[in-house]
């Protein structure tokens, strides 16, 4: 059993946290396996000795590019991104509100590929009416761009991305008829501050 090839990622942040909580309460052995992957923990308990193992089978993470959507408090969007995966989006926030007093309300968006120009239905973010109708976005400069597809009336938007310039941005087209009338907003994509990795 020890030598199938179940896909285990050894850096995946559960696994990692994983190890962070149980070592902080017992004595944990790592067994791998011929080839160095992680295969079994034995967590033993340090007053009694008692002992028990786990199997570590595979790992699972969320790929998809998203970025941290943050709405200062006089409406003001930015994101943050790219960040793999919403989880590690959404962990972000706290980071991002510390380093920035403006920061009103924060949501992990899904980045859509700008090479698809279908939005599923599911990509589409709801947020507060108030939000959707004062939305704008401030001047910078960036390497990196966002466009927000911002459906006010619904109060709901969509991210699209990472673009290298605005103009590549307002170019960008979907191939979805009967859309309602949306606002395209370029939204400059500022990278992640290093206490996120």
């Amino acid at each position: 059993m020890l030598n199938t090839p179940y896909p285990f990622d050894a850096n995946n942040h559960a696994y990692q946290r994983f190890l962070t909580l149980t070592g902080e309460h017992f004595e944990v052995v790592r067994w791998d396996t011929t080839t160095g992957r992680p295969a079994l923990l034995t967590l033993i308990d340090i007053s009694s000795r008692d002992a028990f193992s786990v199997a570590l089978l595979d790992t699972d993470e969320d790929p998809q590019p998203h970025a941290l959507l943050a709405v200062t408090t006089d409406a003001a969007l930015s994101l943050h991104g790219p960040i793999r995966g919403r989880a590690a989006a959404a962990d972000y926030a706290p980071h991002l509100a510390m380093r920035d007093a403006r920061v009103a309300a924060t949501t992990p968006a899904a980045l859509h590929h700008p090479d698809t120009p279908t939005i599923r239905p599911d990509e589409w973010l709801t947020v507060p009416p108030d939000i959707a109708s004062a939305a704008h976005t401030p001047p910078g400069d960036t390497t990196s761009v966002g466009l927000v597809l911002l459906d006010r009336d619904r109060a709901q938007l969509a991210v699209v991305g990472p673009f290298p310039t605005s103009g590549d941005a307002q170019a960008w087209q979907s191939d979805t008829d009967g859309w309602p009338t949306i606002d395209r907003l370029t939204v400059a994509l500022q990278p992640p501050a290093a206490e996120s990795a």
